[in-house]
């Protein structure tokens, strides 16, 4: 039998699109299991009244399933379920208690667990504490909810550890090796004479994740535990990586023989890295790099010193890897305390300016105006009314009008099916399967699409409706989301507002203050008087900042407005990697600037540099004033490092490329 090539391709087209789907369920199963399992249990272990639970708890498993985490990490977390449980039920008992702790607690979760990198770090806590105040309890039953909680404590625990085994595996530096790979390739393909920008793009992408990883992982007292200390390592190893690739190799030149086997060989040693690296013995792995530096040389100086300043790093990250334990957190990555400069810098940590202040404060006055609007009427399901505002107000006000939107029309989509499913499934069982049919629904959907308040709407009203008609039911729905509606959207105009350009204009200027400040650290580090912690931590914030502004310049500038930004974007980076490398050197050789004067004046005139490009930004006038000079040398103990002699050069050309695109800022971005 013949089959027509469309008819085939037809097919292929079929069989991908069923393959995708099925792994999507695979992907929601364990979700959808640990839902169900904890609805079912809960329900017939501690009553319908502890069901509440489950919605939270979901969603906690959903969350840590694809992190990592370590036992401490759960217990914390579950600390922080109970304490929101505690003050939940707190909440219930009056109504200067329930306005009281409204206020309070929302503020305290968004203020000490988010930030414009991790906005959203808050919601599982604030959800456990809206949601446990939507269905008052008697004092006799707040043991049975701590019962039930600890039993869902030891259930997540148990699934999070199982899910880890089996469907995700227990990650050794997952980024980490799929960069070291990233990077073989790409030196596979230099050696052969081809380059393939999207490599180096998924690197970077690479590198970004990682400073997620590591800014996730702090707490309080300490800038990283150890898992996120050795993914700064090896993210610091992709940066200087990049910077070799992008900035020493020339692409105009083409690479002589000897260098095509350099480069072939040092992917092999990489390779090797990727698939061999572990937390017991990497004492071959850090050996073969040693033997390829003794045996292997590049003809070009500079590119040598380069390369084999990144091979230090790596065999330094391998042994730490070996010597660290990935959930404790070493004294050397204690975050820096500064001075306390008293009540007015105590204030500083209020000001409105703030992101997490001006969130934390519109949460709070929307959650303590839609409780007390229950406790007051007494309406019947009035809890639907905070619920919903909680689940439409986001950190920005674009996220949370599109949330907004999404909730009306799943909520009036909902309804709509509700009514006609319990017009057909009136038992007891069939308003279960309502349930079990919309979970599996709920969790499959991506978060951010209508259809999951649509299948949300469902499962709530299959059960509200077990104990009250239909109609009146859905006729409350309407007129909670309604007012939901109005209030948040009130919020979002005239409680301290967070556009995502306001944010992004700040992303900007907190950019070049970070280059200034890295500078300073550079020049206090001759005297031996940088924090670490604070330089590491300058290094993240600004890969992160620079990727919200790429984020942003793609989804919501055209052409023309793009233009000052991605100009900008690249040369921060370079200059970034530079001062780090600078860094590295002088630390290395223990530099003093009595040895070294000319160094001094490098990093003062730099220092000085940068804060009139700050200046000049914001007031949106500047004239390019520093001139990098073409025979600049740094004598003393660097005299014989052309690399560093070649760092230096370029910083001085990054701050002085920097200063020449700013004139051409559109007046409008101030």
């Amino acid at each position: 039998m013949i089959i027509s090539a469309s008819r085939r391709g037809k097919t292929m087209t079929d069989d991908g699109k069923t393959a995708q789907l099925l792994t999507k369920w695979r992907v929601a199963f364990p979700t959808i299991f640990v839902s169900l399992f904890l609805f079912f249990t809960i329900f017939f272990l501690f009553g319908s009244k502890q069901v509440i639970l489950v919605s939270f708890l979901t969603l906690f498993f959903k969350t840590k399933s694809t992190q990592d985490f370590t036992f401490g990490e759960l217990l914390q977390a579950y600390g922080r379920i109970l304490l929101a449980g505690l003050a939940a039920y707190g909440a219930t008992r009056n109504l200067p208690l329930c306005i009281l702790l409204n206020l309070l607690v929302p503020f305290l979760l968004v203020y000490l667990l988010t930030d414009k990198f991790t906005p959203k770090a808050y919601f599982v806590y604030g959800m456990a504490f809206v949601f446990l105040q939507l269905l008052p309890i008697p004092a006799k039953l707040l043991l049975v909810r701590i019962g039930a909680l600890l039993y869902a404590f030891c259930f997540l625990t148990a699934a999070l550890y199982l899910h880890r085994k089996i469907f995700r595996k227990k990650r050794h530096y997952g980024t980490v090796r799929r960069g070291m790979a990233n990077m073989a390739l790409q030196l596979e393909k230099l050696s052969e004479g081809r380059r393939d920008q999207r490599d180096m793009a998924d690197l970077v992408q690479m590198m970004y994740h990682m400073n997620q990883v590591i800014y996730a992982s702090r707490n309080y007292r300490y800038l990283a535990d150890g898992y996120g200390k050795i993914n700064y390592y090896f993210m610091i190893v992709f940066q200087r990586f990049r910077y070799y690739m992008t900035e020493l190799l020339d692409p105009k030149k083409g690479i002589a023989f000897n260098e095509q086997e350099y480069h072939r060989q040092l992917a092999r040693v990489f390779r090797n890295v990727e698939q061999q690296m572990n937390e017991a013995d990497n004492h071959g792995l850090i050996s073969e790099i040693n033997y390829f530096q003794s045996h292997e040389r590049l003809g070009d100086e500079k590119l040598n010193q380069a390369m084999e300043f990144i091979l230090g790093l790596i065999c330094f990250a391998l042994k730490e890897v070996t010597s660290t334990d990935k959930a404790n957190r070493g004294r050397e990555w204690r975050r820096p305390r500064g001075k306390t400069g008293g009540p007015k810098a105590f204030l500083r940590k209020f000001h409105p300016d703030r992101f997490q202040v001006r969130f934390a404060l519109r949460l709070s006055v929307v959650l303590c105006i839609s409780f007390a609007f229950c406790r007051i009427t007494s309406l019947e399901h009035g809890y639907w009314f905070p619920m919903s505002a909680f689940l439409m107000l986001m950190p920005y006000s674009e996220e949370s009008m599109l949330k907004l939107n999404n909730r009306i029309i799943g909520t009036v989509t909902g309804l709509f099916i509700t009514f006609f499913l319990t017009e057909i499934f009136k038992s007891f069982w069939g308003h279960i399967g309502i349930i079990v049919v919309m979970t599996c629904l709920m969790y499959y959907v991506p978060v951010t699409s209508w259809t999951m308040p649509m299948y949300s709407t469902c499962y709530g009203m299959a059960l509200t409706t077990l104990s009250l008609d239909t109609g009146q039911a859905i006729a409350l729905r309407i007129l909670c989301v309604g007012l939901a509606a109005v209030t948040v959207w009130l919020a979002n105009r005239f409680i301290l507002p967070i556009t995502a350009k306001s944010e992004f204009l700040k992303s900007v200027n907190d950019l070049l203050d970070i280059d200034e400040k890295l500078v300073g650290e550079l020049q206090k580090s001759l005297y031996d008087e940088e924090d670490p912690s604070l330089l590491r931590e300058y290094m993240m914030v600004s890969n992160l900042l620079s990727e919200e502004i790429r984020n942003y310049m793609k989804e919501n500038m055209g052409e023309n407005e793009k233009q000052f930004y991605s100009r900008l974007l690249p040369i921060n980076r370079r200059l970034l990697s530079e001062i780090e490398q600078i860094h590295a050197y002088l630390k290395k050789y223990k530099v003093s600037p009595r040895e070294n004067p000319a160094i001094e004046e490098l990093l003062g005139n730099m220092e000085q540099a940068l804060k009139r490009i700050r200046r000049g930004f914001t007031k949106n006038e500047l004239n390019s004033f520093l001139t990098a000079g073409s025979e600049f040398r740094v004598y003393g103990k660097l005299e014989e490092e052309i690399y560093f002699n070649t760092l230096a050069l370029n910083c001085m050309n990054s701050v002085a490329r920097i200063s020449e695109i700013l004139p051409k800022k559109p007046p409008n971005n101030i």
